[in-house]
């Protein structure tokens, strides 16, 4: 091992030993020191698409990149799964931090080989200084962690600590402690996109869509807490909670326009051992038929471990629950891996079909999905249909079900149940 690494094995404790005696001089010698903190996006995914010998064989090859970037005096350990800290004795001021934080992008850019192919990477930074930022190791570390999250958020490959990016990281916790409170509380509500099916125009479903009521901020974007949600691992029980309610409400809407469909994205459950049996529980539970709730999965989510999503999956397909591949095209899945979905209909990904009747690239690819499906005797849904027009040439195109603000936006379950009452004087 490099002499600059002082350990591959993730302990927080072992860091903050180590920095505090680094601290400690370079308080002695007024010298400043900068903390990086160095995080690996998507490493979760990562870990799912490779085994848990290669995932430490590429964690091993980023530690070393690093360390072939440093100087004599920086050290490298590895605080998190997929989190790195390096820290960096004797710089100038920030502009050098800087430098070294390129140095550092320049770096890890290459793609790394892994299990026989090549994988590219994405890393952000978080950049905190001794003395201007903090004195004391656990904060120091701290402010880096702020700083990261600010990178995250705005995008960027490296931020430096500001006073801002730690008010955004309180923010940060303040939700994640609201939305556990909401989930006790009763907070999360679930509204329904309409859904026709293009064949007829008729009224056939809706897409589930979890809203927050927070008590004191109102209506909260889910792109506010669902990021947060995630970070903070409550998307299994929110995901959950919403299968529930919709099957609840889906029971009380009129049922003057035939059986109509309810479908829930359920990919953050998609590995939970008991997948199976808990909705089979929330469907007898509801007395829902199967074959009125749709569960939508993810390309990429699906794809990532699938030896375990493909029993779960077929046996619900078996049960007669409806399973859709949702944001179809955005995914990197090989046709060798997606003939084995037990899926009974794809949904093409909104960034394909808001454009499609201007843009001829996404007009192809909406077409080549539909040819897709058919040729897997699968059903198409289309999202972010926005205006007739767009609703025609999907219909031409043999696109089967679509959904979109020129149909509704998402409407509360009575808001909802009143359109169903309405439907049959509503024109497209």
């Amino acid at each position: 091992m490099e002499d600059n690494i002082v350990s591959l094995r993730p302990s927080r404790a072992l860091l903050l030993r180590y920095l505090e005696s680094s601290i400690a001089q370079a308080h002695r010698s007024e010298e400043q020191l900068a903390v990086f903190i160095i995080e690996l996006q998507r490493g979760a995914e990562l870990s799912t698409l490779f085994t848990g010998h290669s995932t430490e064989f590429l964690l091993e090859q980023i530690a070393a990149r690093l360390a072939r970037v440093c100087r004599r005096q920086d050290r490298i350990v590895r605080v998190g799964d997929h989190e790195f800290v390096m820290y960096l004795p004797g710089i100038l001021n920030e502009g050098h931090a800087l430098l070294a934080a390129n140095k550092v992008m320049l770096a890890l850019a290459q793609p790394f080989q892994v299990e026989g192919q090549p994988l590219p990477t994405e890393v952000k930074i978080g950049i905190a200084l001794f003395p201007d930022h903090a004195a004391k190791p656990e904060t120091l570390v701290q402010y880096a962690e702020s700083a990261l999250g600010e990178a995250k958020a705005a995008r960027l490959p490296y931020a430096v600590y500001t006073a801002r990016a730690m008010h955004r990281m309180v923010e940060t916790w303040d939700m994640e402690g609201a939305i556990e409170s909401g989930l006790r509380n009763g907070e999360f509500e679930v509204h329904y996109q309409p859904k026709i099916d293009l064949r007829d125009r008729r009224l056939c479903g809706a897409e589930a869509l979890v809203r927050w009521r927070h008590p004191e901020r109102g209506l909260v974007s889910p792109g506010e807490f669902i990021p947060v949600a995630a970070r903070a691992g409550k998307l299994r029980p929110l995901t959950w909670s919403v299968i529930n309610i919709a099957l609840e409400n889906a029971s009380r809407w009129p049922s003057r326009l035939g059986p109509l469909t309810v479908a829930v994205n359920i990919a953050p459950t998609l590995l939970d051992a008991d997948l199976v049996g808990r909705i089979v529980d929330a469907l007898g539970l509801w007395s829902a038929r199967p074959d009125s709730l749709i569960l939508e999965i993810t390309e990429s989510g699906v794809m990532s471990q699938p030896e375990v999503g493909y029993s779960a999956l077929r046996r619900l397909r078996d049960s007669g629950v409806r399973i859709s591949i949702d944001d179809f095209g955005t995914g990197y899945s090989s046709l060798g891996n997606f003939r084995h979905v037990p899926a009974t209909e794809l949904k093409i990904d909104r960034s394909f079909v808001t454009d499609m009747l201007t843009d001829p690239f996404d007009a192809r690819i909406v077409r080549s999905i539909v040819g897709l499906a058919k040729a897997f005797d699968l059903e198409v849904a289309a999202e972010g249909a926005e205006n007739v027009s767009t609703l025609g040439k999907l219909a031409a195109v043999g696109c089967d079900y679509a959904q979109g603000y020129c149909i509704s936006p998402p409407l509360p379950s009575d808001a909802f149940a009143g359109l169903v009452l309405d439907y049959e004087a509503m024109v497209y």
